[in-house]
């Protein structure tokens, strides 16, 4: 399994031939409660459906409130509540300043850069949700398709539908690969139910849902009943991790971690580097859960 993480760029694997045309603007197709668009001079007005948002004006939405738009390439963007993005005046770059989005950039038609704090992840070809942290990291997670993460020291990864990563808060190094329960997120979730028309790649999502439920049903992946995010401690407001999407489940207990890799997250150096140590407020706060028996109130 690879997964490719980047501080610079999480590039999600797809089949794409080209060079994609720009992602600067993007036309309003719904609009739910409190939307705003900012422009530079930080003046707002309401947001409307069929008016063009373009870089570097940007989108705030209210709580209870959500919107999309859609490129003419047919690249979907869904704000989640109390969320503020825009795009970039060049390129096919989303800056995501705090909330929730949801990213899809149909196969063949181009992908797209989404920046949260210091990282920033390059999507083609399939759907994502990213959730910025308050620490300036962000979680993926993958809905549908296959996708590598980079990051710019090189350390890489892959994820698969039902999978989600954190860029940890500094940007320099991501967590183990968390399994979900994607029929639990997918139910949840108003950026994928919270819409008068559904999502043009709801289709592959049930698909990836389908062969997630055949694993349960066949044991060969089990349902822990704990959210994700528990498995970062300490799982609680203030050590950056705990994102804003919620809803995800912990599915599948992953690989051990091996000491090479725990290395590789914490840094024998992180203390003369400025970094907090892990389990501090803003540390990584890992902890492997390959020990975890279901049932278990806590984590090991």
């Amino acid at each position: 399994m690879k997964t490719n993480l980047l501080i610079l760029a999480v590039y999600l694997v797809c089949q794409f031939g080209g060079a994609a045309a720009p992602l600067t603007e993007s036309t309003f197709t719904e609009v739910i409660n409190d939307v705003s668009t900012l422009t530079p001079d930080g003046s707002a007005t309401p947001s409307k459906m069929s008016v063009l948002l373009k870089a570097p004006d940007r989108v705030r939405t209210g709580s209870q409130s959500r919107a999309e738009l859609m490129a003419a390439d047919k690249t979907i963007t869904r704000v989640g509540a109390n969320t503020v993005f825009s795009f970039a005046d060049q390129g096919r770059t989303l800056n995501l300043e705090k909330g929730n989005l949801l990213f899809h950039s149909p196969k063949g038609l181009g992908g797209g850069t989404i920046r949260s704090g210091g990282a920033a992840a390059a999507v083609l070809g399939t759907t994502l949700i990213v959730s910025s942290t308050i620490d300036d990291g962000f979680k993926v997670i993958l809905l549908e398709g296959e996708g590598s993460v980079t990051l710019a020291n090189g350390q890489s990864a892959v994820l698969h539908a039902g999978q989600m990563v954190y860029v940890l808060p500094g940007g320099t190094r991501f967590s183990p690969i968390l399994d979900i329960n994607l029929a639990k997120l997918v139910s949840g979730s108003l950026l994928i139910n919270g819409f008068s028309h559904e999502l043009s790649s709801l289709p592959f999502i049930f698909r990836a849902i389908h062969d997630q439920t055949a694993q349960l049903t066949s044991g060969s992946l089990t349902d822990t009943g704990r959210p994700a995010d528990a498995y970062l401690f300490p799982p609680v407001p203030g050590n950056g991790l705990d994102a804003q999407e919620h809803g995800t489940y912990q599915v599948a207990i992953p690989a051990p971690i091996t000491p090479s890799q725990i290395e590789s997250l914490y840094g024998s150096g992180q203390a003369n580097s400025g970094s907090p140590t892990p389990g501090s407020s803003g540390g990584s706060g890992l902890v492997p859960i390959s020990n975890y028996q279901p049932g278990s109130n806590q984590p090991p």
